[in-house]
């Protein structure tokens, strides 16, 4: 029998706009994911594949194993991070039931477009009651602070790198008036405004700002101070370790460049995996390592090795410890 926060999260609330059925995928939507497989066979048959292999034989195992253990207590933190989220909402879910969630949606995070398999988390928390606005709200918020992490490390990084302590600067100042003007537009969308009324009468516009609101009365809690601060600190922490096991990767290659352009190489290719035409960001996170790597005297095929090292540690692990949480989670469910 479900719950009653269930029951009413299935029913249309009152006042809500009509949902519409649901369409079936275009072919271009069904196609684009492969584009990114093109790209990589495109990439990969510019480069020397025989010098990539002997890259892949010369990293150590230690430089691996380093690795997967830092990518592994990035997961942790990023558990962490989402409970202390849901615990702004009032939510308090069990240490082992966020954890098992958590990893489940990392293995499908890594199969799907967009990473859009983290999603998944949304079902685990409505099993346990949670409405449908208030536990996406929590997912895509915790997907915004990696977002706006990696946005900062990228343009902040990439501007030292250059030189351009001023133009820094300057994306600094940018990233904080964006965040501002988030918060601003929360707020806003939680106000009854006199245009915003108006544009009700639209029945699209009036479906659009339903789900805003729904959303945004989901987010607010989470933008109180206490909240925020501990999950920019667990994004932090999360995000050195990444990088923590991209360095140890780039030592076993011995590819001597800055830890700045590193750094800020990771974010754009991170970024990568965001677009909806590659799996992982496979192809194009190879091409952003190729070239700006290769401007640093670093050869295309330790470039595309290095990138594509990465990834092969983070699928595996994702994947590995996705199973076990899926595997987990249906115990749980059968208790």
């Amino acid at each position: 029998m479900q719950s009653p926060s269930l029951q009413r999260a299935a029913a249309p609330e009152e006042g809500a706009p009509p949902r519409s059925m649901p369409r079936k995928p275009s072919r271009l939507r069904k196609w684009l994911p492969l584009l990114g497989l093109v790209l990589l066979a495109w990439v990969l048959s510019r480069l020397d594949l025989g010098q990539m292999g002997a890259a892949f034989a010369r990293v150590s195992a230690g430089s691996v194993a380093f690795s997967c253990v830092f990518f592994a207590l990035n997961l942790w933190l990023k558990v962490l991070r989402w409970q202390r989220l849901l615990r702004a909402q009032g939510i308090h879910l069990p240490h082992r039931v966020a954890l098992a969630a958590f990893l489940s949606s990392q293995f499908y995070a890594q199969v799907t477009v967009g990473r859009v398999g983290e999603f998944l988390r949304v079902e685990a928390l409505m099993e346990r009651g949670v409405g449908p606005g208030t536990a996406l709200a929590a997912c895509i918020f915790d997907r915004l602070l990696d977002v706006y992490a990696v946005l900062c490390a990228g343009v902040c990084f990439g501007a030292f790198w250059l030189g351009d302590l001023r133009l820094a600067a300057l994306a600094v100042a940018l990233m904080l008036a964006l965040a501002l003007m988030g918060a601003w537009a929360m707020q806003l969308l939680g106000r009854e405004h006199t245009f915003l009324q108006r544009a009700q009468r639209w029945p699209l516009a009036a479906r659009v700002l339903h789900h805003a609101r729904e959303l945004v009365q989901g987010v607010r809690p989470m933008l109180a101070v206490r909240p925020l601060l501990e999950a920019a600190c667990w994004t932090v922490c999360a995000w050195c370790l990444y990088l923590a096991a991209l360095f140890a990767l780039a030592d076993g290659l011995h590819i001597a460049v800055s830890r700045v352009l590193l750094t800020a190489t990771a974010a754009f290719a991170a970024l990568s995996s965001l677009l909806p035409v590659t799996i992982s960001g496979l192809g194009a996170r190879e091409l952003i390592y190729i070239q700006v790597l290769r401007a640093r005297g670093v050869s295309g095929e330790d470039a595309a090795t290095l990138s594509l090292l990465h990834l092969a540690v983070m699928s595996a692990m994702a994947i590995g410890m996705g199973l076990l949480g899926s595997l987990w989670r249906a115990r749980q469910r059968s208790v």
